[in-house]
């Protein structure tokens, strides 16, 4: 039997912003923030004091309060390596808290570049080398920022994850000196690019998955998986952000307590029962919006959206869905699976068919091998064959080069169409065959034409490019 604990109270859906265009000018301008869940929690808080509590929506109560994982050995079904706090010595030193060094030794303040419920992000730079980081300061007296220190301290190590280096200490607040991204958010690309080719989107959400594998792992579940949390490096490698959100867990045990993005929330979490596979859906509805262009669900009120996220069938066979491979729909719909138990796990991710096609360099590399040891085989048999066999195989080779249904979808650019060409002849078939479960797809909801909209969370609403999911 699973254990059920609670999570933070009603956090992460501050403001939801209104539908964008399909114009990138359009896209950009529309970011507006209207919908807000603090007030609604606030006025249902009061409304349970008075003994006159009305039901609005999916909400049925507020959980108050914020409860922090067992303790080791609290519970036996934590298992060895999974959600343990690491030790005090195995944390770096900078980033321990209650040290007496003051942040103005160590490193000078420049400008601003996010701003938000709990505090701000500005750009510091070290006095020792000069280099430029990201310092997010937040107030003392919020649960959260405890808890995100924490957890930010036990991943540490990941390259996925955004590097904590330093936390100073004051008397009101705490400073996080973090590394900073230059390359912006995955949302602002988003938003220029639309549609990914599966190429491409396949790249991403391999290494988006291999953090979120990481995260369950060590027993965390960041509950705000979202586009404007995942921020690029110069190099365009991602890296996972924002962790006030997160809770640790141990194995076996649930989660309550709402928390999210709208429209990326999972199902379970308005009934207030959930597992670390809330993060599965989210990076699911994430990746139906780079194959896409657009969100899967919308409305015109919080109720609408949890109603979508409930009750809305997805299509995977119509409109945009016909140029994408049937590996990919297949993915999707074992992501998008409203019944928990039934839905795959980050690791099932990782070892899907459209992953490993698109993102095992060393599976490209030995077909990639193979075809070349068999043309040059082919040449040198050649030689020796009579000039009807030779006819025979010419006509073989010529009906090779035949093109055929493809699982790529048609939006490759040219670079990432030559890197497919030499292991799509020898695994198309292959891939082509994988079928969607149809038990599955019946579970998985019906597409709406809704663009990608920022989400925000009760963190901090961006005003720049860099580390603006801080």
């Amino acid at each position: 039997m699973r254990k059920k604990r609670k999570g933070s109270e009603t956090e992460g859906w501050e403001n939801l912003p209104d539908d964008l265009s399909c114009s990138t000018a359009s896209r950009s301008s529309n970011f507006r923030s209207h919908f807000s869940l603090e007030g609604y929690a606030r006025l249902k808080k009061r409304c349970k004091e008075t003994e006159a509590v009305e039901s609005v929506g999916s909400f049925k109560r507020r959980i108050a309060g914020v409860a922090t994982a067992p303790p080791c050995g609290a519970s036996s079904l934590v298992s060895s390596g999974r959600g343990l706090k690491r030790k005090i010595g195995c944390i770096d030193v900078s980033t321990q808290t209650g040290r007496k060094n003051k942040i103005d030794d160590d490193y000078v303040f420049g400008r601003n570049i996010g701003k938000g419920k709990f505090g701000s992000v500005r750009i510091c730079k070290s006095r020792k080398n000069g280099t430029e980081f990201a310092c997010k300061t937040l107030k003392k007296g919020e649960e959260t920022v405890h808890r995100e220190v924490e957890i930010m301290q036990h991943l540490s190590g990941h390259p996925r994850v955004v590097t904590l280096h330093a936390v100073y200490e004051e008397s009101d607040c705490f400073h996080l000196v973090m590394e900073l991204c230059s390359g912006g958010r995955l949302i602002d690309q988003m938003v220029k690019v639309g549609r990914y080719s599966e190429q491409r989107a396949a790249n991403i959400f391999k290494d988006l998955m291999l953090v979120i594998n990481y995260c369950h792992e060590m027993g965390v579940v960041h509950r705000d998986i979202k586009p404007e949390n995942i921020l690029l490096t110069a190099a365009g490698k991602i890296q996972l952000a924002d962790f006030g959100l997160a809770m640790r867990i141990a194995k076996g045990q649930t989660l309550s307590g709402l928390a999210g993005s709208p429209a990326y929330v999972a199902p379970e979490v308005l009934s207030e029962n959930y597992s670390e596979k809330v993060d599965v859906w989210s990076a699911g509805v994430l990746l139906y919006a780079l194959l896409s262009g657009v969100l899967p669900f919308k409305g015109d009120s919080l109720d609408a959206i949890f109603e979508a996220i409930k009750n809305v069938k997805l299509d995977f066979n119509t409109g945009v869905w016909e140029s994408v491979s049937k590996p990919a729909r297949d993915l999707l719909a074992r992501m998008l699976t409203r019944e928990e138990s039934a839905r795959i796990t980050a690791d099932e991710v990782l070892r899907h068919p459209w992953i490993l096609f698109y993102t095992d360099r060393t599976l490209k590399t030995m077909c990639i091998k193979s075809k070349h040891k068999s043309q040059a085989g082919s040449s040198t048999c050649l030689q020796n064959r009579s000039p009807t066999e030779k006819t025979d195989l010419n006509r073989a080779d010529r009906e090779k080069k035949i093109p055929s249904d493809s699982p790529t979808d048609s939006f490759s650019n040219t670079e990432e169409e030559e890197d497919e060409s030499g292991v799509v002849d020898v695994l198309v078939v292959a891939i082509a065959n994988v079928r969607i479960s149809e038990p599955k797809r019946s579970r998985v909801c019906s597409p709406t034409n809704n663009p990608i909209e920022q989400q925000h969370s009760s963190n901090l609403t961006s005003t720049s490019t860099l580390c603006r999911a801080f």
